[in-house]
């Protein structure tokens, strides 16, 4: 009896009913009462509060301590130093994903009519086990006298958490258990909280709790297993959820995921080094042909929900959005996908378009920073010094290019020219290089170079011709190659500085044999290192057998290892420049140098291994090679469409030479 009046003074201790004009002042007056926090707290509403104009009806609550548990001691310290108290990182749902890690066992007694039944729960990780005495004093409670002591010692030996039948049923009249059942107003929830039997009072049953709640009229989503849990934990005066509602679940709207930047911004990027390049800013988004740009997520339909009393609770379906289709992209047949049609540059307004020209109105500078486009670009101003245009197309510039790079793999134009202070570098995979004129600048293409005013102090290789067509025309100083012809109205000037023009050759040949040439030279030094270490070595095991360690045999079947593969790497690199040397044999053309007006002393003209060096002036005259010499024509208009030379030199026999300085 002892016992029983302490449970009893403990539950008054820990418990309390507050009334209050709403929930939150009840709970608050119940923890300065208890001397608890509030996330320390329960609660079952008695009675629901109503505000009104002028009276209002208070809340009347139940308020109980919740278990401590030392498993949750640092969350509760962390609650503390994160959100000051307030309970968030305590809350009842969260606590139910918690597995503590060491728990004590426990015991479950009840009195049911089929029995009396004991269930003993096996201990987590250091948790203590159920002990006789434990047993015993529960017993005492309940107020089972005579129980089968054999059952009871089996289940605290075991204490595998299966219920045992240890006495039969002595069950008296309103003694007992109870629950209380609160239904939420929008009847979605049914919380319940069980009260305890009193000795020798009928305990609650998962049936009895089931039988009550459809009683009251739920019909959809009771939680047996959790009532089962409840009822086995001995949660007492602690509601839970024991039915809950499926709340209506709107369907989510269609929208478009976009996967290219649809607005521009600014990334600056950093090198291996940390430093940041502030002219390459980024602002182009390009894109390839087949490239997804944008798609589709598809709206859901809306999920249907029910109430406890199995009320159907309508849901909307989510709202379509149309993937729009813009210039020079396809749009996928179930019109989710969006790709790109052509390389270019991706736009945005309302829709997604890829634009194979990109314009800049005005310079490049530092207001565009480096510019490299998958298409055509248009500049309509200058090209600032030390910033970059690079295009998969062509690129046309209104103004002139100061000392900057330009690359394309079409057509570079060039309005105003090259001023390039000998750092400028203009560069052609497939198309022609026009300007108006040319000057302290590296140019570079597979087909022509066709200049207006002239080209001075440059060096130009193209594969195909460079002509200097304008009204003054004129080529002075620098190295100018070309695959079949060069063609001027001047070449030189009475300064004379050192000019010299290559014919015959294709530039890009010539050039990959000199890159072959730097890389055989390079891996040949290493090999001489390698074999004088190898004979070092060598000499050494011959000197001294004994002392030739197996680390030193070791070093040396990987040196010659590695010896090996650089003579084949040597080889490799030979065989190249013999396979482009036959090339430019079998591929080159005969090769001409046009001078419209005048050729000054000082130029240096080479048609493929003939050389000659003017000393003196020479008018109107075009240069060919035959039979390894340089050989004088009359200027003919370099032009095939404007005299028959081409077809007169199928005969391999030019006409007459008026002049033949090299015989």
């Amino acid at each position: 009896m002892r016992e029983q009046e302490a449970l009893f003074e403990k539950l008054e201790k820990e418990q309390v009913e507050v009334i209050g004009d709403s929930v939150e002042e009840c709970l608050r007056l119940a923890a300065q009462h208890l001397n608890k926090k509030i996330y320390e707290l329960d609660y079952i509403v008695l009675k629901r509060g109503k505000k009104r104009l002028f009276f209002s009806n208070p809340y009347h609550i139940r308020v109980s301590v919740l278990p401590e548990d030392e498993a949750y001691e640092d969350l509760q310290a962390l609650d503390v130093k994160l959100t000051g108290g307030s309970g968030k990182l305590l809350s009842k749902d969260l606590k139910e994903l918690i597995q503590p890690k060491d728990r004590d066992g426990w015991v479950c007694l009840k009195n049911y009519k089929s029995g009396v039944w004991l269930t003993v729960f096996p201990p987590l990780g250091n948790g203590k086990k159920v002990t006789q005495d434990e047993v015993v004093r529960r017993l005492s409670y309940k107020g089972i006298s005579d129980p089968m002591q054999n059952f009871v010692t089996k289940a605290i030996k075991e204490q595998n958490g299966e219920p045992v039948r240890i006495a039969d049923s002595k069950i008296k009249q309103g003694m007992e258990g109870k629950m209380m059942l609160d239904i939420s107003s929008d009847k979605m929830r049914a919380m319940v909280t069980l009260l305890p039997a009193k000795p020798n009072g009928k305990d609650q049953e998962v049936q009895d709790v089931v039988n009550a709640l459809k009683n009251a009229g739920i019909r959809y989503g009771i939680k047996e297993d959790e009532i089962k849990k409840q009822i086995e934990l001995d949660k007492y005066n602690t509601s839970f959820i024991a039915a809950a509602g499926d709340p209506p679940v709107n369907g989510k709207n269609a929208y478009i995921v976009y996967h290219v930047r649809t607005s521009k911004q600014i990334n600056f990027k950093e090198d291996a080094s940390g430093k940041v390049d502030y002219r390459d800013l980024d602002l182009i988004e390009n894109v390839v042909v087949g490239q997804l740009l944008a798609e589709k997520i598809l709206a859901e339909k809306g999920k249907w929900g029910r109430d406890l009393f199995n009320k159907v609770l309508e849901a909307r379906d989510g709202v379509d959005v149309p993937l729009k289709q813009g210039k020079g992209t396809i749009l996928s047949e179930d019109r989710t996908k969006l790709t790109a049609e052509v390389n270019g540059q991706v736009l945005f307004t309302d829709k997604l378009s890829v634009e194979t020209v990109y314009r800049i109105n005005g310079d490049v500078g530092i207001r565009t920073g480096n510019v490299t486009f998958l298409g055509s670009i248009v500049i309509t101003g200058n090209v600032e010094d030390n910033y970059q245009v690079k295009a998969a197309g062509n690129v046309e510039i209104y103004g002139t290019v100061q000392k900057a790079l330009i690359e394309a793999d079409g057509d570079i134009v060039i309005r105003q020219g090259v001023t390039g202070r000998g750092e400028a570098r203009i560069e052609s995979t497939g198309g022609n290089v026009v300007a108006k004129f040319i000057q302290n600048a590296k140019v570079l293409t597979e087909k022509d170079v066709i200049v207006q005013e002239g080209i001075l102090h440059s060096e130009v290789s193209a594969g195909g011709k460079i002509l200097c067509k304008g009204k003054r025309g004129q080529i002075v100083g620098g190295t100018l190659r070309a695959g079949s012809l060069i063609a001027a109205k001047v070449i030189g000037s009475t300064a004379t500085p050192q000019t010299e023009l290559i014919v015959g050759l294709n530039p890009k040949a010539l050039k990959q044999i000199h890159e072959y040439d730097i890389k055989k030279d390079e891996n040949q030094k290493k090999l001489d290192q390698v074999s004088k270490s190898i004979k070092t070595l060598k000499a050494k095991k011959e000197a001294d057998p004994a002392g030739f360690t197996a680390d030193n045999a070791a070093h040396l079947t990987k040196m010659e290892a590695g010896a090996k593969k650089l003579e084949k790497r040597i080889a490799e690199y030979e065989s190249e420049i013999q396979s482009l040397q036959t090339y430019l044999e079998e591929t080159s053309d005969y090769g001409k140098i046009s001078v419209e007006k005048t050729l000054f002393g000082g130029v240096t003209l080479k048609i493929k291994a003939a050389e000659y060096r003017s000393r003196n002036e020479i008018k109107k005259r075009t240069f060919y090679q035959e039979n390894g010499l340089i050989k004088q024509l009359p200027w003919e208009d370099p032009d095939p469409s404007n005299n028959d030379w081409r077809r007169k030199r199928g005969t391999k026999k030019p006409p007459k030479t008026e002049t033949n300085e090299n015989e």
